[in-house]
């Protein structure tokens, strides 16, 4: 069963295996933490600059397209290890 798993995550698209959530606006991320969502409050309250996130997103090795679209201002990211929203 595992191995079926991996294999999957490694056939699915990148950025529909980093994050079970996905991704979500600021404004769907507040809706979330209203309604009791700890991932979208977390996100929401490790905010970064926009700069910082195309910074770091580079470091770990993802290419610059990877980068710019995941580090969109307005874009939430609960579901990632770490989660975050990323500001103008």
């Amino acid at each position: 069963m595992r191995f079926v798993l991996c294999v999957l995550l490694v056939v699915m698209p990148t950025h529909l295996a980093f994050a079970a959530k996905g991704t979500m606006t600021l404004l769907e991320a507040q809706a979330a933490a209203a309604k009791g969502d700890s991932d979208a409050a977390a996100a929401i309250l490790m905010t970064t600059d926009r700069q910082l996130c195309l910074n770091e997103c580079g470091r770990r090795g993802h290419k610059q397209d990877q980068c710019t679209n995941a580090c969109r201002p307005g874009l939430c990211h609960p579901g990632a290890e770490q989660p975050y929203c990323i500001a103008k």
